[in-house]
């Protein structure tokens, strides 16, 4: 009879680590729990508030400036923020326990937050489009200012006709006297009551007033008359034509003539006063204040020029005062329906530059420190919409938006309906919006059809043949490579450490465990699966031995197992991957090539993969029908043992 050797097995390992995975499953079923009850917040959503909390904030703080700065309350805003940040700040005091939640209270105060802050957002657009239509209502009360203007230019025209006529006047009446005078010197004619012949001395005061009869002095008989004389009575200057007037002598009254004609205006040195008259032409006019309807000449010198139109050559130096200044020849295209010139600059200090072609208008506008740019179509596309783009530079945010407008834009009022914008701004950085808007890199000017792309939410593809898209300091200092081509044949590499929370890849043909759990293979549900190794190394195992999750339990029968046990064929051996250095192995064979088989092993301990394919032996089955083997020995030994004390007492007896 065979001598059967005593087994022992110790299970105190195998019942701790049962402890532990017990009490790591009371942990995850703890924390699926928390997920699933509506009062309690679990560390795992306090997580995703913290993040929300931080992007809301950093939201609040960007349009609460520029709604300041446009003037627009932030109030309701403000009070919304506050509510809600105190709240979700109490939950997330402690970040690694759940806590209990009031949720209805949480989608009040979030959703009180979102309504205050898209009403600041809304306020702040409707700014934008405000002062696009002043801009056009300026516009339209230039061309009103421009056509009272005319009106005045055609009055001050006929005033400065009727100072040509007086003056005209004015040298016929001087023209006569002189005529008159030379009329008066030659004498009286023969005839006469009186004939003097001689030389006849007539003594002082002989001849008086009372000796001349009632005009009896024609114009024939006056030689010379001072003007020093006439210190009464009124000249008629239309019977009078002066060829030379000594306007020094005229001190006091007022001169009033219908007409005045002077060859330069430099004969008037006097203080003229103020001036009215319909158009003053000029090559220079120097100093002072002009102020007309209509100032044309070639140079305008000093000075302050006030009047509605101005039409000169060079304007030198000076202020000029005026409503608005337009430049160039109005458009007389059909779609200037606003009335622009090509640039306008109103009271207000807005800069306009306007152009028109056969179907499209542009417009650029400088509005304080804001400058704008539209573009608007006056065709309309097949959907009925008129496309429509427009730049704006405002407040330290650079926006561009590509649209439409529902109806033909001809005075760059109407506000865009944006299909894509891009905003550049000091505040909220580069953002994106838009089913078409990207961010391309095409590679080096001597590649073809390579690059990457990123495409409207910030994923990344590749451009053409592009295979590769890496992360790191250079090419040759690379921390990650990603496998980006269609074919999928690149493969994704980490060149450092890599680590998910507490389970890290290492260089080092490590898989790490940061804070000493266990490491699992699982499934998506958390079950557990199989995993397939060379060689292992280890110092203590343990397997899925919980009731909860087992089905069809029954009790083992622990002789068919040593049997099978007691019929593996044992085999030393090498692997053909092996080297002189490698030990001899030494464990059961499954004969895959004979078909006779050569070594026995039973099929129920053979390992499979998920396909069925046998792929080694199942070491926990071995291992547990070793168990039942020792277990079925030790039945065996205590039986030998009470036979053996019986035959003792039976020959002691």
């Amino acid at each position: 009879m065979a001598t059967l050797g005593t087994v022992s097995v110790s299970i105190t390992d195998a019942s701790t680590t049962a402890e532990t995975a017990q009490a790591t499953a009371d942990t995850a079923n703890t924390g699926v729990t928390n997920l699933n009850t509506s009062s309690i917040m679990s560390v795992i959503e306090k997580q995703q508030l913290e993040y929300s909390l931080t992007v809301a904030t950093i939201q609040y703080k960007a349009i609460v400036t520029t709604a300041k700065s446009s003037s627009i309350s932030t109030t309701a805003l403000t009070t919304a923020y506050n509510a809600m940040n105190t709240y979700e700040s109490s939950l997330l005091a402690d970040l690694t326990t759940a806590s209990t939640v009031d949720r209805d209270n949480l989608t009040t105060l979030q959703s009180t937050y979102n309504t205050a802050y898209s009403n600041v957002q809304t306020l702040i657009n409707d700014s934008f489009s405000d002062s696009i239509s002043e801009a056009a209502a300026s516009a339209a009360t230039a061309s009103t200012a421009a056509s009272t203007a005319s009106a005045a230019a055609t009055s001050a025209g006929v005033v400065g006709s009727n100072a040509s006529s007086t003056a005209s006047v004015a040298s016929a009446a001087a023209s006569q006297a002189s005529a008159d005078y030379t009329t008066l010197s030659t004498g009286v004619s023969d005839g006469s009551l009186i004939h003097i012949t001689t030389k006849t001395a007539i003594d002082e005061a002989v001849i008086g007033t009372a000796e001349l009869a009632d005009a009896a002095i024609t114009n024939a008989k006056i030689g010379s008359v001072s003007a020093s004389k006439l210190t009464a009575g009124t000249i008629d200057f239309s019977t009078i034509t002066g060829t030379n007037i000594n306007a020094t002598n005229i001190t006091t009254g007022t001169l009033d003539v219908a007409r005045l004609n002077v060859g330069s205006l430099s004969a008037l040195s006097a203080d003229l006063g103020t001036v009215t008259s319909g158009t003053i032409k000029g090559n220079t006019i120097t100093g002072g204040t002009i102020s007309g309807a209509t100032v044309s000449g070639n140079t305008i010198t000093g000075g302050t020029i006030s009047g509605t139109t101005i039409t000169g050559t060079v304007i030198n130096g000076g202020t000029i005062n005026s409503g608005v200044i337009n430049s160039g020849t109005k458009s007389t295209s059909s779609y200037n329906t606003g009335g622009y010139y090509p640039l306008t600059i109103n009271a207000s200090g807005v800069y306009t530059s306007t152009m028109f072609d056969s179907s499209v208008g542009l417009q650029a506008a400088i509005d304080q420190a804001s400058l704008t740019t539209s573009v608007r179509y006056f065709t309309a596309s097949s959907d009925g919409t008129y496309y429509a783009n427009q730049t704006s530079l405002s407040n330290g945010q650079l926006t561009l938006t590509d649209g439409y407008t529902a109806a033909s834009d001809n005075t760059f009022s109407s506000g865009v309906t944006a299909t894509g914008s891009v905003s550049l701004s000091s505040v909220y950085g580069i953002n994106l919006y838009g089913n078409t808007q990207t961010i391309t890199f095409n590679g080096r000017i001597t590649d073809t059809n390579k690059g990457i792309t990123f495409t409207t939410y910030g994923n990344i593809k590749s451009n053409g043949n592009q295979g590769t898209w890496y992360v790191g300091y250079s090419n040759d200092s690379q921390t990650a490579n990603f496998g980006i081509d269609s074919a999928g044949s690149n493969p994704i590499k980490f060149n450092r450490d890599l680590w998910v929370r507490n389970m890290g890849l290492s260089r080092a043909h490590q898989v790490r465990s940061k804070d000493g759990g266990g490491i699992y293979f699982t499934d998506d549900d958390s079950n557990r699966v199989n995993t397939y190794h060379k060689n292992i190394y280890y110092s203590g195992s343990s397997s899925k031995s919980l009731l909860s999750e087992k089905t069809n339990v029954e009790a083992a029968d622990i002789n068919y197992w040593s049997s099978l046990a007691m019929s593996i064929d044992l085999a030393t051996y090498n692997y053909d991957t092996d080297d002189y250095t490698d030990p001899l192995r030494l464990s059961g064979i499954i004969d895959d090539v004979n078909a006779t088989k050569e070594w026995a092993l039973p099929e129920a301990f053979y390992a499979r993969d998920e396909d069925g394919n046998i792929v080694g032996i199942d070491n926990g089955v071995l291992l547990n029908a070793v168990l039942a083997l020792s277990q079925e020995q030790a039945k065996q030994i205590d039986e030998l043992n009470t036979n053996v004390l019986a035959m003792e007492a039976k020959i002691n007896g």
